[in-house]
């Protein structure tokens, strides 16, 4: 088997190789040349086992090979075996032969992409090799393209699918709810037509509306959520006056079973007065707090906790309810996946965590759980020292 000629060549960093097969050296030396001018690496071969080998593992730009180094090997349809090469199945064949019809033919219809008749002029073979290439550069950026759209296309299908999870997630999570206060508004107004004077109708009333409250924080969470990814949502962060204060303010915000809860409020003296959004900060505080009491059981105990540190505030929601399972906690804020029953027996769709994750990262800060199953969960997030400026562009409707 003869090597290549001067193959060391078409080691030329960065350019497109394109591999020369000939009958003899000096035609290789010709189109060599030819290559050299469009700025290509190449390759010379001047053996068919040779050529065969080195294509199993190597893939050209082009390939220009001469009808009289097939002509060798007749047992053999070379052209054929190569194009057969999966790598090879694009790459463009450029046959140069005797002005034979016959010859013409029969390239073509074994691979070949152009078949030009010698003697033929260096200009030609440059412009037939540039037109070649230049096609399959066209080939691969509309391939590319064709990717595009296939990465596009599967997003939409992903994106359709976000929004068929949260189709489910209304109709089946968010009709609870409604159910209850359909039950209890028709049940309240049964016995105010008997005319009862029981006192339990006020009762029935409070719960009503705490379900009615439960429904409205899951709609602002799920609205918000999208806010804030879409970069809709805005952003005042001022200095705060008390956090006590703002927290005791959030825990009024719950629906349904704080009293029945023990609560502890313990801020450092130094982390009072922190500089944050108190809207965003409330809101998030109220979820971390409504999460604890779905997840403790009454009688429970929970505490709001926040202390300086570093050149940031840390600050921290702790309950000692039911626990978090180690698998649940990497993906406990990702919208639609941390969904799970309370120990109230409520469905929990997870968007309040959701959001308290967008609004810390709004204000440069970075939340975090720390559990252990029945051993209770503690909810850490942090607020800089040097919140982010203000985005005060208004909300835009994302309904």
């Amino acid at each position: 088997m003869m090597p290549a000629m001067d193959a060391s060549r078409s080691s030329a960093a960065g350019k497109a190789t394109v591999v020369l097969a000939t009958d003899g050296e000096a035609r290789g030396v010709g189109l060599r040349r030819v290559t050299d001018d469009l700025g290509y690496a190449s390759e010379v071969f001047t053996d068919v086992e040779a050529l065969l080998y080195h294509t199993r593992g190597s893939v050209p730009e082009a390939l220009v090979i001469e009808q009289a180094l097939i002509d060798r090997v007749p047992q053999l349809d070379v052209l054929v075996l190569l194009r057969r090469r999966t790598a090879l199945a694009e790459v463009p064949f450029l046959v140069l032969g005797a002005d034979d019809a016959e010859r013409h033919e029969s390239a073509i219809a074994s691979g070949a992409d152009v078949y030009l008749s010698l003697p033929t002029r260096p200009a030609v073979l440059r412009a037939h090799l540039t037109r070649l290439m230049d096609r399959r550069q066209r080939d691969r950026q509309l391939r590319a393209a064709l990717e595009r759209a296939r990465s596009f296309e599967q997003a939409y299908k992903d994106a359709e699918r976000v929004k068929d999870d949260l189709t489910h997630m209304l109709v089946h999570d968010l009709k609870s709810p409604v159910a209850s206060v359909m039950g209890l508004l028709d049940h309240s107004i049964e016995m105010l037509a008997a005319d009862s004077g029981d006192a339990s109708i006020s009762e029935l009333l409070a719960l009503a509306r705490n379900e009615s409250q439960h429904l409205l924080n899951l709609a602002a969470n799920i609205l918000d959520v999208r806010r804030m990814k879409e970069g809709h949502m805005p952003f005042a962060p001022e200095s705060l006056p008390s956090l006590t204060d703002l927290a005791k303010e959030a825990l009024g915000d719950v629906a349904g079973g704080p009293r029945e809860r023990n609560f502890g409020f313990l801020v450092r003296p130094e982390a009072e007065m922190l500089d944050a959004d108190p809207k965003l900060l409330r809101r998030v505080i109220a979820n971390l707090l409504a999460n604890a009491i779905k997840h403790t059981r009454r009688g429970g105990y929970i505490d709001f906790r926040a202390w300086k540190q570093d050149d940031g505030y840390v600050l921290s929601v702790r309950d000692d309810g039911e626990g978090i399972p180690e698998a649940d906690q990497k993906r406990i804020f990702n919208a639609f996946e941390q969904s799970r029953h309370t120990i109230h027996d409520r469905f929990d769709t997870g968007m309040g965590l959701t959001f308290c994750k967008l609004a810390v990262e709004k204000h440069g800060g970075a939340i975090w759980v720390e559990s252990k199953v029945g051993k209770g969960s503690t909810f850490f997030f942090t607020v800089p020292a040097q919140v982010p400026e203000p985005t005060l562009d208004p909300p835009v409707d994302v309904v």
